[in-house]
């Protein structure tokens, strides 16, 4: 055989061989990626698993603490205080129980009229307490009050300086969609209204949160912790930042009993115009858990409520990661 010939057989023999190659990789990448899919579905169901039994868990958990101890709740309670941390085949997994309640919930800025929700006016006072110790202008905070009570809302009304389905649905907005005409189940959704976008979404991440509930603003005085000052304030008419401060600085660590021997131990304060109602106890928890696998990772929030006659029920679910 010619040395020529001799070169287009070794040429055609390593063109074969390349693309074996490139066809072996092609195959091992698909795979790969096959057996990832099938560990990440693996890790989904485990995980939604997990997270309904850490649920259960902590259900139990409350009902069993406050079901003789409803009158007092102290960040000291084994509810709070005691996370529940498992090891499960090599999987890390933690859910932690807290106060819920201490938070400014966005949809206590209305209440029901019959069967329609309507401004509530303490709350708002408060709204606009809190937003004005955050510096933020007047104007765009009464934008802030019209625009989330159009979004909750069920007439197509817009106040003052509020907005409804046709700005929402209209060219001018993207995505194109329609105000919830109900109450809000996460504060992202606060992200939808305009005027929220002026200010710097730290304030809502920080202060306030959506549980679907009606009630009152309320806080758990015996729960809170220094960086709630500014919630504290709010609900106060004359409650300074320093005022605040002073107060979250020297809650006992047996926590106040009352709201009488709360207000007691602060006589030269004002407490006595409030626009919403301090509590040393609590019925709103929020259990957060997280489950860590390798490389991938899970998380989930659920709120849970604790009514009067004992039941213990989940109203709103978020996972993450699955």
């Amino acid at each position: 055989m010619y040395s020529k010939d001799k070169g287009i057989v070794l040429i055609s023999i390593l063109l074969i061989v390349l693309l074996l190659s490139s066809v072996a990789v092609l195959f091992g990448n698909k795979y790969f990626l096959s057996l990832k899919r099938a560990q990440y579905i693996e890790f989904q169901s485990i995980s939604l698993n997990i997270f309904r039994n850490i649920e259960s868990l902590a259900k139990d958990k409350i009902d069993k603490e406050l079901r003789f101890n409803k009158k007092k709740l102290t960040k000291n309670n084994p509810i709070i205080s005691e996370p529940m941390a498992f090891n499960l085949n090599g999987a890390e997994i933690i859910g932690k129980i807290t106060d819920s309640g201490n938070c400014f919930n966005i949809n206590s800025i209305v209440t029901l009229d019959g069967d329609q929700y309507v401004e509530n006016i303490k709350t708002i006072t408060a709204f606009r307490k809190i937003l004005s110790l955050n510096e933020i202008d007047n104007n765009i905070i009464e934008e802030v009050i019209d625009q989330t009570i159009d979004w909750i809302d069920q007439d197509a009304n817009p106040r003052a300086f509020g907005l409804e389905d046709y700005y929402y649905s209209g060219p001018l907005h993207s995505p194109r969609e329609y105000t919830g005409m109900r109450l809000m189940i996460s504060i992202e959704e606060l992200k939808s209204i305009p005027a929220v976008k002026k200010i710097d979404w730290n304030i809502f991440k920080n202060y306030f949160c959506a549980i679907p509930k009606l009630d009152e603003l309320s806080l758990n005085i015996n729960t809170l912790d220094l960086e709630d000052a500014y919630l504290l304030s709010s609900i106060y008419s004359n409650l300074t930042i320093k005022d605040a401060e002073y107060i979250l600085d020297n809650i006992p660590k047996s926590g106040f009993d009352d709201l009488n021997n709360f207000i007691g131990s602060f006589p030269d304060l004002d407490l006595k115009l409030a626009y919403g109602k301090i509590t040393v106890s609590s019925n709103i928890f929020e259990v957060n858990s997280e489950m860590s696998y390798k490389e991938f990772i899970s998380s989930s929030k659920s709120i849970i409520i604790y009514e009067d006659n004992n039941n213990v029920f989940i109203i709103s679910r978020i996972y993450n990661g699955i």
